[in-house]
Order: C-alpha cells, then sequence, then structure tokens
C-alpha cells in the first residue's frame, strides 16, 4: 500500500515591494499634516491678551526713599490711547528677594519698564553692584559701540551680540545707570532725556 502523506501546501513567498520615495512622502504627510492643524488651531486660536498697565508711584517713591543713590524714573511721558504703558516697576534693596525669586540681591536694584507707542520694551535698570556685572548682563556680553550725549551727559553705547539690543550706560559714583531696548540709540536717548529724579 502505498503511503499518501499529504504534505501541506507551502505557503508561497511574499516578495517585499521595494520603498518608493512616493512611500517615504506619503509617511511624512501622515506625520506632518495632523502637526501643522494643531499648530495652526493653538497658534490662531488664542486669545490676544491685553498689555496690563501698572502705576509705578508707589515703587519709584519707596525707592526713592531707600536707595543709596538718586533714582531716575521717566517723567512727562505721553500715556493713555497711543502714549506709554508703563508694565513693571521694581524695586529690590540689596539683601532682598530677587525679582526672579532665584535667591538674595547682592545690590540695590531699581527697574522701570515700558512700552513705547510702537509696543517697543524699554527698561531703565539702575544698580550699586560693579558697573562691568551690571553692563554685561543687560547688553548680554555685549560689545561697546561708541557714546551719545544727552542733557550734557555721555552715555555709552553698548550692543548685544546679535546686534538687536541696545543699552546706554551712565557711570556714576557708587551706581550705574543704563536704559535699554531692541531699538535704535535715537529711541533710547529720547528716553534718557526724559529721566528725572523728582
Amino acid at each position: 500500500m502505498a503511503d499518501h502523506t499529504v504534505s501541506p501546501q507551502a505557503r508561497p513567498r511574499r516578495i517585499k515591494k521595494p520603498t518608493t520615495i512616493r512611500d517615504m512622502f506619503l509617511s511624512l504627510g501622515v506625520i506632518i499634516v495632523p502637526i501643522l492643524l494643531l499648530t495652526w488651531l493653538y497658534t490662531n486660536n488664542l486669545p490676544d491678551y491685553p498689555v496690563q498697565a501698572i502705576d509705578p508711584a508707589p515703587v519709584v517713591a519707596q525707592a526713592r526713599a531707600e536707595a543709596p543713590y538718586p533714582v531716575y524714573a521717566p517723567a512727562g511721558l505721553p500715556t493713555g490711547e497711543g502714549g506709554w504703558i508703563v508694565t513693571q516697576a521694581s524695586w529690590v534693596p540689596k539683601g532682598g528677594q530677587t525679582r526672579g525669586g532665584g535667591g538674595v540681591s547682592a545690590s540695590d536694584e531699581w527697574l522701570w519698564g515700558g512700552l513705547d507707542q510702537s509696543k517697543i520694551y524699554y527698561a531703565v535698570n539702575e544698580s550699586d553692584d560693579e558697573p562691568g556685572t551690571v553692563i554685561r548682563r543687560l547688553s548680554r556680553d555685549g560689545s561697546p559701540d561708541g557714546t551719545s550725549t544727552v542733557g550734557g551727559e555721555q552715555w555709552e553705547r553698548w550692543r548685544s551680540p546679535d546686534g538687536r539690543t541696545r543699552v546706554l550706560v551712565l557711570r556714576q559714583d557708587g551706581y550705574t545707570l543704563a536704559v535699554t531696548a531692541d531699538a535704535p540709540y535715537e529711541g533710547l536717548e529720547a528716553l534718557v532725556a526724559t529721566l528725572s529724579t523728582h
């Protein structure tokens, strides 16, 4: 008697189709389209929060009462619709909590900040820290860029390494006064002209 063993049929071997550039672009599309859609949804549907204006007068008064140097703040700037918006005023005495909450301040620090009519942020900084330290921090390790004369005083010009931020610095006995912005020097000079200790 003959042995008739039925052998399972061998499965035909599947031939893998070579991948093409078209397949790669389809795969990328499956990934990129949802990412672009989510990005568009989140960036176009966020509410535009208005800038919060503050009254700097109480902080200016406190700084002027406590600071070991004359405290400068802008005076006579146009405010209201189309004018300056003061967004920041901060006084940190030596030994006080730093603005960022990262520790104890090693110097007396005064800061006034505001947006001009073009919504460019300007800051007035004053400190009795070492002038080089103040300049390096505000100019982000920038380099000297000449001088400006405002109201008979000669101010040092400093520019950040990327050329975006400009700083005008006035070194005084015991403190450094600086005005910073991502703006041309003419804008900084105009703000310097408004600074007052009264």
